[in-house]
């Protein structure tokens, strides 16, 4: 069977055939003319020496392209997961905690440092720098029991003769944590202007840490003993070592006069290994409960943030410059809490690990000289 279709019809689709393919070619010549205009807009961009996104970094004017940093770190290192005892109203051995609370160990801010010494690569606008940074802290803590209250020690094992041997509980805890943090970063990174404005740095590199970790507690006049131990001391170390790669970007947000804000952030995974000891005595007397070593190996995450206010001046006919940063950081490092913790006074092997994450935050003042 044959339809015969109008020729105002037959027009029309034609018509709308011919429309269609002319607009797709438009389309096609549109985005052909866009992306022609990009890579015009890129080549036009191009410095003297090539390089489509021009260099922030400074640049001294007939210099040995070397540069000096120094950071001082005023920070507060804390770490989750380091409770001395609890803290409860009510006679010893009640079972009960009645307005209890956790007497856990809380860091002093103390001063550390971080020193540089960098290249600027003539070869695209990179520079190579290597850093050392140095921070020790040391904190002390006590918690004394009133006549009535008690103090239940946290760490020391249930399975401890001087636990077992009595109520449980003592009058008076002491605590003391000292963590010692070396870390060196290899870093390549290059400044660049993303608008007039604004620049970023991306970098990679190779970063090694050393954390050495010493807590000491002391717990003194347990009560209702029947060993005739009255105090106890818990001594552990955890000291770790790793090495892996580290990256990130820093932005610079420039304000004018020399003025800029900052903000960086970088990440790293550093495969290292953990050396562990515990060592349990009970005094006046001096007997030896335990004595236990651990070792193992692990991959930690680092996670570094940093952000202030900056300013940077050339002087001398572009010969040096000087810049200052005054800001605030902030450091992770993951799952740095390995002080074992016994929970079973019969089952003596079981005990936890990984309690927490170390940290380091406050503030930091810094300088770079380009020569």
């Amino acid at each position: 069977m044959q339809h015969n279709l109008p020729k105002s019809f037959i027009g029309a689709a034609s018509l709308l055939a011919s429309l269609s393919c002319a607009l797709h070619a438009d389309v096609d010549s549109a985005q052909m003319r866009n992306l022609e205009n990009r890579v015009s807009a890129l080549e036009q961009r191009k410095s003297a020496n090539g390089i489509v996104n021009p260099s922030a970094r400074p640049e001294v004017r007939n210099g040995a392209n070397l540069f000096l940093e120094g950071d001082l770190l005023v920070w507060q290192a804390r770490e989750n997961g380091l409770p001395m005892g609890i803290v409860a109203t009510g006679a010893p051995g009640s079972l009960m905690l009645h307005n209890a609370h956790v007497s856990n160990m809380r860091s002093e801010w103390n001063a550390g440092f971080r020193v540089g010494f960098g290249y600027n690569i003539p070869h695209d606008g990179w520079d190579l720098s290597v850093s050392w940074l140095r921070f020790s802290s040391n904190t002390r803590r006590s918690a004394h029991a009133s006549s009535s209250q008690v103090i239940y020690p946290s760490m020391l094992p249930p399975s401890e003769p001087i636990i077992n041997n009595s109520s449980g509980a003592c009058t008076r805890a002491q605590g003391h944590w000292r963590v010692l943090l070396n870390q060196i970063d290899l870093d390549l990174g290059r400044e660049f202007f993303v608008s007039k404005w604004l620049t970023l740095r991306p970098h990679m590199g190779v970063r090694t840490a050393w954390i050495h970790q010493h807590w000491n507690l002391h717990y003194k006049n347990f009560l209702n003993t029947l060993t005739g131990y009255n105090n106890s001391k818990d001594n552990m170390k955890n000291n770790w070592w790793g090495i892996g790669a580290e990256g990130g970007v820093d932005t610079t947000w420039g304000l004018g006069g020399g003025w800029s804000f900052f903000g960086n952030l970088a990440a790293s995974i550093l495969y290292g290994y953990h050396k562990v000891r515990e060592n349990t005595t009970d005094t006046p007397v001096d007997v030896e409960y335990a004595e236990l070593h651990n070792s193992f190996r692990i991959s930690h995450t680092v996670l570094d943030m940093e952000g202030g206010i900056a300013w940077d001046h050339m002087f001398c006919k572009d010969r040096f410059h000087l810049g200052f940063k005054l800001g605030i950081e902030e450091h992770v490092y993951f799952g740095q809490n390995q002080f074992p913790t016994f929970v079973d006074d019969v089952s003596r092997g079981t005990f936890v690990a990984n309690q927490g994450d170390l940290t380091y935050q406050g503030f930091v003042f810094s300088t770079r000289f380009d020569f």
